[in-house]
């Protein structure tokens, strides 16, 4: 099939039109003229694979990446990052349209647009280890990946290496890496349990990687480091494994001061994670963190406790069971892709407290619940490219309570 391309959807696709069907493509620019084939048919649109590109657009630049096109993982090497940029706001402003706003949207652009990501997962199916090729389960063997930090990247062949070398492919699903400063830690994901020895990958690295085992959500601690050290806000903060932490660490230092500078008084931090932020915003005000994971509970109180942080309490519960029940002038949301229940949604709505910010990488999630909050205006949007030549952006929107405020 052959189609024009007149905008971008919202993991950075092509959009075009086949006998009046919309159809997105990936990997093209507005304006070109593509060959493509179809590979999904829905009722009301399909997805197609590029073929060949028949008019190129003046925009359109080499990929760095060799994988480009092929591992899923970005979706606009093909362009300048400051063309990317235009294009995650525009679409952005398309969805805030949606609940009537046209005000102005603050950008934050990332400083590096290549190795800027302190995690990687890597996938392995079969004989092969690598990435998925989009919107499938195949692998994309890599030797590195551009976006990720250098640690990262260096470890990714002689991890390879000693899967194939010790003929491991049965019994490991999945490796997850993180980088903090000239510091990594691997886990090695089973599906099955198996003892494995990892000395002479450990001897390969070197002394600044740390070595996990993961079977059946139990983590052991092998070889090496055994957690990550950073200095946030002045705090130090530690990392495990499975700990969550913003994978661009410039892009997540200035959202993290946008928020310190629009707090009010004293804050109800929602789906609060290990407790980095509330640990953060405990310096400046009284904050109660809260969190139903059992394990990153443990981290906030492990954090809170080692900091002395006098003004930071932490809770493990269910958010929507939980927030009855505390007083707050601030409340801070920021939870999964899915958003945020509808429970939630009447819980903060019923508390009319003076400030609600929702930070969220869902664009679309993020705005759908925002037509539930009815009690809160819109103050300031934000944009933060905390995931620089994928499709993905972190959002934030500053709500006020104009009964309150």
């Amino acid at each position: 099939m052959e189609t024009i391309i007149e905008d971008y959807g919202y993991d950075g696709e092509g959009v075009g039109k086949v006998n009046g069907k919309i159809c997105f493509i990936p990997y093209v620019i507005k304006g070109e003229k593509v060959r493509f084939k179809i590979v999904k048919d829905k009722s009301k649109f399909c997805i197609g694979e590029l073929v060949e590109i028949l008019t190129k657009s003046p925009k359109r630049i080499e990929a760095r990446c060799p994988y480009f096109a092929k591992c899923g993982g970005c979706s606009y090497q093909q362009i300048s990052y400051e063309e990317e940029i235009l294009i995650k706001e525009q679409l952005y402003k398309k969805q805030l349209a949606k609940v009537g706003f046209k005000g102005e949207i603050n950008v934050f652009k990332s400083p590096s647009a290549y190795r800027y990501r302190n995690k990687l997962k890597l996938f392995v199916n079969g004989d092969k280890i690598g990435f998925k090729y989009r919107g499938t389960d195949k692998i994309c063997t890599i030797d590195d990946c551009l976006i990720c930090k250098d640690m990262i990247g260096k470890a990714i062949k002689p991890i390879q290496d000693f899967i194939s070398g010790n003929n491991l492919f049965n019994c490991i699903e999945l490796i997850v890496m993180r980088q903090e400063g000239n510091e990594c830690l691997i886990n090695f994901v089973l599906n099955k349990d198996r003892k494995i020895n990892y000395q002479g990958l450990f001897l390969l690295l070197g002394q600044n990687y740390g070595i996990y085992q993961t079977y059946n959500n139990k983590s052991l601690h092998i070889y090496g480091i055994k957690y990550l050290k950073k200095y946030e806000f002045g705090l130090m903060c530690k990392f495990y494994p499975s700990s969550f932490h913003q994978v661009n660490e410039e892009v997540c230092q200035k959202l993290y001061q946008e928020i310190l500078d629009s707090i009010v008084g004293s804050v109800i931090n929602c789906y609060s994670g290990n407790g980095v932020l509330s640990a953060i915003i405990s310096q400046q005000t009284s904050v109660t963190g809260v969190e139903i994971g059992e394990i990153e509970h443990q981290e906030a109180e492990e954090l809170k406790n080692a900091n002395k942080l006098i003004n930071m309490i932490n809770i493990k519960g269910d958010c929507a069971k939980v927030l009855p029940t505390l007083n707050g002038d601030t409340i801070i949301v920021d939870p999964p892709r899915a958003g945020l229940d509808k429970k939630v949604c009447e819980v903060i709505s019923k508390k009319n407290c003076k400030r609600l910010i929702y930070v969220s990488c869902n664009s679309a999630t993020l705005v759908r619940d925002v037509k539930l909050l009815n009690n809160y205006r819109i103050e300031k949007v934000y944009l933060f490219d905390m995931f620089a030549r994928t499709g993905e952006y972190e959002c934030m929107i500053i709500f006020n309570n104009d009964k309150n405020i």
